[in-house]
């Protein structure tokens, strides 16, 4: 497996390719841009998109889809049924999704949106705006902040320190450091 970010200037925003090597098999997640540069990253790579997978539907990480879904016929897994006038198929907590030998499993954790989703391949996390290196996603008010909060404390806090988070914008980052040190959760120990 190997994993290409992609940085979005519009919405300064991050898309990233997961790609099976053996297979040619490939999962975007979050295109909110698919550019010139994208396009070519995976053609020169001899990749096939099987699948898009969206951590919420903000503008900023769902730009790329009508570009993308008229060059590559590919699966959209997604919270919501439809994004833009595009049919989705549906995802919800514990689910996994199976790319040939690619695989992920759905977190949901609203908050940020409700429709806001983490995506678990083996020892990376795609979190969209839900963790980020530093920060946790805006919320419209307290009440969701705190189910934002409460979701990153049970289910991804849960999980083993050395996990990579690859955020919705900004660095990578690892969830031991989220854990101890982002000043935006209040920290159990």
């Amino acid at each position: 497996m190997r994993i290409y970010p992609h940085f979005v200037v519009v919405g300064f925003s991050n898309s990233y390719l997961i790609a099976d090597e053996k297979t040619g098999a490939a999962v975007i997640v979050d295109p909110g841009m698919f550019d010139v540069s994208f396009l070519k990253l995976i053609e020169d790579h001899h990749y096939y998109i099987r699948a898009v997978l969206v951590t919420h539907a903000h503008e900023s990480h769902i730009n790329g889809l009508k570009t993308l879904t008229r060059i590559y016929d590919t699966l959209i897994y997604s919270f919501r049924d439809k994004i833009f006038d595009i049919t989705t198929k549906t995802i919800k907590d514990g689910d996994i999704i199976t790319v040939e030998n690619l695989c992920f499993e759905v977190i949901e954790t609203p908050g940020h949106s409700r429709d806001s989703v983490v995506y678990k391949c083996q020892d990376y996390l795609f979190t969209g705006d839900t963790l980020t290196a530093g920060l946790i996603g805006t919320t419209p008010h307290d009440h969701a902040r705190k189910i934002l909060e409460g979701s990153i404390q049970k289910k991804i806090f849960s999980l083993p320190d050395y996990m990579v988070i690859f955020p919705g914008h900004g660095p990578p980052t690892r969830l031991e450091c989220e854990r101890t040190t982002n000043p935006m959760l209040s920290i159990e120990t």
